[in-house]
């Protein structure tokens, strides 16, 4: 089988705020300014989660260890849509090569990303299930987890438990990484990118997944 270790990093859209709509606060909230205060403070907590959210965001980074690439391993940094464009593309001809993604919660966030941002970008790219059972994306969060969601820990967590100190610790948080268009830390994203990559390679090897 062949496989591809995968992971991206991703940021708020620079327009998120425009796509927001405000929520209904609850009944209780009678005066105008009350409700207007709940709902911009609604609005700001849905801003805040824009990285996250596969219609708000965009990708700033991605990154696979594969054997299979031809040498070419990344990372990708998207500085520009058309940068996110064709790494989109390189991650669509793995799939369509029928690789396995080998991910860390790739089904529940960097699958659906990559697929949604691929459709707001104009990249073909392969239907990929996410379906526990019929996805061709091994992901190990749900592995570790036995699939109980209450019982799911971080990748971080997992490198310090099996004392990976080389690769502690990470150069930028998802928050710092969510910030890159601002701070300009491109290669602390790289680094991030490639320091998780390595971090899953390890992980899918001891769990017997390579």
């Amino acid at each position: 089988m062949a496989t591809f270790c995968l992971d991206i990093s991703t940021a708020p859209l620079h327009n998120a705020g425009e796509f927001i709509l405000p929520g209904h606060p609850p009944a209780n909230y009678k005066k105008p300014e009350a409700i207007a205060d709940w709902q911009a403070a609604d609005v700001a907590e849905k801003l805040a989660k824009a990285a996250v959210d596969p219609d708000l965001c965009r990708i700033t980074g991605i990154q696979i260890h594969s054997e299979t690439t031809y040498g070419i391993q990344g990372p990708w940094l998207c500085v520009s849509e058309e940068a996110e464009q064709l790494a989109i593309s390189i991650v669509s001809t793995c799939f369509i090569r029928n690789e396995t993604a080998i991910t860390y919660n790739g089904r529940g966030f960097d699958l659906p990303v990559l697929k949604r941002r691929a459709r707001y970008l104009g990249v073909k790219f392969p239907d990929i299930s996410t379906d526990k059972y019929k996805s061709p994306v091994i992901d190990l969060m749900t592995l570790l987890s036995d699939h109980d969601p209450q019982r799911r820990r971080s990748l971080d967590f997992y490198v310090k438990r099996l004392g990976w100190t080389d690769l502690d610790p990470k150069p930028l948080s998802g928050a710092e990484e969510a910030r890159v268009f601002e701070t300009g830390q491109w290669d602390l994203l790289a680094q991030s990118l490639q320091r998780d990559v390595t971090a899953i390679h390890r992980l899918a090897a001891w769990l017997g997944v390579l």
